[in-house]
């Protein structure tokens, strides 16, 4: 057996260390927006935009990447207005979630989002549930069903975030457009309503945070952390790219739960919201459903490497045949 490629497993510890700091940062999140309750959660999502769109824009300039060419693309365009109106409903959502102390049932929703990937799989791609994934997505189901009776109402924030996360996804690998120039476009196409939006809530409020007065002049933490929210937002996104290129799907899925469990222990720990019976249920049943989707995924690897060793030990003139 031949040893590994040193530039293959170069690119996979760069690849894993991507997608840990990708979905680190992602848990980690309501922190940084708990920093601007102070704030409308609609001016969150206006300036999140507007300096999302600022950064990717200047990161394409730096890298030399010709974003305008995809926004002159019409097939591009296609797929790229409706990812973006999907992702500004989820990171709206998410903010607003957050200020109103509902960041377990974000969790619940990330914990959702690779279920209603795998139920996209099978309707847009023609992706064929086994029987451990089928019985997974009955489980998650179920748990949904019981948190929803013994909430006392409907998780519309976790059913909402895991479906417009979980189409997006989806409109993504449809279209197959690069990272970073995509998620500028996205933010292109939304920037202007985003302005809009940003100046008239603020002359119809009267209050805002960016370049708010401050008794000793203007409040520039505020403002300095709104601008921030743009590189919070572009820079996960880009290393999720990354780590999707570089590594195998099912060891990014495995990654991929650090997010809403470290974005549960904030909920419960920093931020002191309830862990009730009904939260429990729905997140064993969850957590239930995702290790038989990771027994199914490792098996079908596992079936996957022992198919081509076998036929890689077979003479060429019986391979070619």
């Amino acid at each position: 057996m031949s040893d590994p490629d040193p530039d293959i497993q170069k690119q996979l510890r760069r690849g894993v260390l991507a997608a840990f700091l990708c979905y680190v940062l992602w848990g980690t999140f309501p922190l940084y927006w708990k920093l601007l309750s102070h704030v409308d959660p609609f001016e969150i999502i206006a300036h999140r935009i507007i300096w999302c769109f600022v950064f990717t824009v200047a990161l394409c300039a730096l890298m030399r990447l010709d974003f305008l060419r995809l926004l002159r693309d019409r097939r591009a365009l296609r797929f790229l207005i409706p990812a973006a109106l999907l992702i500004t409903v989820n990171w709206g959502l998410y903010v607003y979630a957050v200020s109103i102390d509902h960041i377990v049932e974000t969790a619940i929703g990330y914990y959702l989002n690779p279920l209603v990937s795998i139920i996209l799989g099978m309707l847009v791609f023609q992706e064929r549930l086994s029987r451990l994934q089928t019985v997974a997505v009955a489980l998650c189901a179920g748990g949904i069903c019981f948190f929803t009776v013994n909430y006392g109402s409907f998780p519309w924030i976790a059913i909402t975030l895991a479906l417009s996360f979980g189409i997006y996804g989806a409109i993504k690998k449809k279209g197959g457009y690069p990272a970073v120039e995509a998620l500028a476009v996205e933010n292109t196409i939304m920037v202007v309503p985003a302005l809009i939006f940003a100046v008239v809530l603020a002359n119809a409020t009267g209050t805002h945070g960016f370049l708010a007065a401050a008794p000793d002049g203007i409040d520039w933490r505020t403002t300095l952390l709104l601008i921030g929210g743009g590189a919070v937002t572009a820079i996960p996104l880009i290393l999720f790219a990354k780590a999707a290129n570089s590594i195998p799907l099912t060891l990014l899925g495995f990654i991929q739960y650090v997010s809403p469990t470290i974005a549960l222990l904030v909920g419960v720990f920093a931020n002191g919201e309830l862990f009730t019976l009904a939260h429990a249920v729905c997140f064993g049943c969850i957590w239930s459903g995702l290790a038989l989707v990771a027994v199914d995924a490792l098996r079908s690897n596992r079936l996957e490497q022992e198919q081509r060793a076998y036929e890689d030990a077979l003479p060429p003139d019986v391979r070619e045949t």
